[in-house]
């Protein structure tokens, strides 16, 4: 069995939602989390690793003033929130597409390290 890959560092990700795509840098450390998209959408959050070491389980607040978000959901004058909990590998591959089920809609990504902290 290998050396198990931290997941703390820097992620370009790439979303695919109902109406649209877009491109979010996100940062992992200590158990926090944080990132932004093209779209103007904002994430920040917590996580955990799974006892085994194979996954994380992140809970993410994501907020965006004004547009469409690429689930289709509106933001109009107040701003569109969400809650969301997702899980991911811990030891993520750059080429693999994950579905991540939100309360907007679902969005597929990609995640590529950048690089570690």
């Amino acid at each position: 069995m290998g050396k198990q890959q931290s997941i703390d560092g820097f992620y370009t990700a790439y979303l695919t939602g109902i109406a649209g795509q877009s491109i979010g840098m996100f940062v992992f450390t200590d158990g926090k989390v944080a990132g932004a998209d093209a779209g103007g959408g904002r994430y920040d959050g917590t996580y955990i690793v799974s006892q085994d070491g194979l996954s994380i389980v992140a809970d993410i607040r994501f907020v965006m003033h004004g547009g469409l978000s690429i689930t289709g959901a509106v933001s109009g004058s107040d701003p569109l929130t969400a809650q969301m909990k997702i899980e991911l590998p811990s030891n993520i591959q750059p080429h693999r597409v994950h579905r991540l089920e939100t309360p907007l809609g679902p969005v597929n990504a990609k995640f590529e390290k950048v690089r570690g902290m």
